[in-house]
């Protein structure tokens, strides 16, 4: 990489990934993944401070959370209906919930946001529970901070290992992001099915069977209707 596309992606790239990170949350294909992995990339080349990389991708994460969490909890999601791209945002966000399932945690406001989407289920479905608000900044908060030290983090040891350009580090540290985040889905979804078949299991257990006498008696009554009938026929 020359110095002048150095000097300019120094300039660029901390604002451009602080409006990308807070837009990611209501549409989670904006690649704010990249630009993080892409600003460690940088750190690691001696163009951009790491802390700041860090303090950039958290503050985005946090600022993106506390809207998007503000926008349900308070019902205002009518004002996304008024236009078409806010129509299809508010839907995608509503599909992402309804994957994720309604019944947030402290816990999954942290580690969803490892996931492909999760980041924005965990939130929406945190507005819509109403959570309470200053835990929920807590927790938004450490889920933020672990989030970038993941991905600055790859971004900044894909480029002293391999010392492969900016965007081909950029891109490595996404590919392996990518990977662990499916194997991370990989692994909710296989906990939440056996849950799922253990909850089945359990109502299946509990419930009373037939009494006895009720077989006999339908049986009865099912005999009981052709012999009222060949009565009826009878001159």
């Amino acid at each position: 990489m020359d110095l002048s596309t150095i000097a300019e992606w120094s300039l660029m790239i901390h604002p451009v990934t602080l409006l990308v990170v807070i837009a990611d949350v209501f549409a989670p294909i904006m690649p704010s993944e990249f630009l993080v992995i892409a600003s460690g990339s940088l750190a690691s080349e001696g163009s951009v401070l790491l802390s700041i990389a860090l303090l950039t991708a958290a503050t985005g994460s946090l600022l993106g959370d506390l809207a998007l969490y503000l926008l349900f909890r308070k019902k205002l999601t009518h004002w996304l209906d008024r236009f078409r791209w806010g129509r299809a945002v508010h839907r995608g966000i509503r599909n992402a919930v309804e994957k994720a399932g309604k019944s947030p945690t402290y816990a999954g406001l942290v580690a969803l946001r490892f996931l492909p989407g999760g980041r924005t289920a965990g939130i929406a479905a945190a507005g819509i529970a109403e959570l309470p608000l200053r835990p929920f900044l807590g927790f938004a908060a450490v889920g933020g901070v672990l989030w970038s030290i993941w991905l600055v983090g790859l971004g900044y040891i894909s480029d002293v290992t391999t010392g492969f350009p900016m965007w081909a580090s950029a891109l490595l540290g996404m590919g392996v992001g990518t990977l662990v985040g499916l194997i991370i889905a990989a692994f909710f979804a296989l906990k939440q099915r056996r849950e799922v078949r253990k909850t089945h299991e359990h109502a299946d257990s509990v419930q009373p069977p037939a009494a006895p006498g009720s077989a006999r008696t339908a049986r009865g009554e099912h005999r009981s209707v052709p012999s009222a009938d060949r009565d009826e026929q009878r001159p």
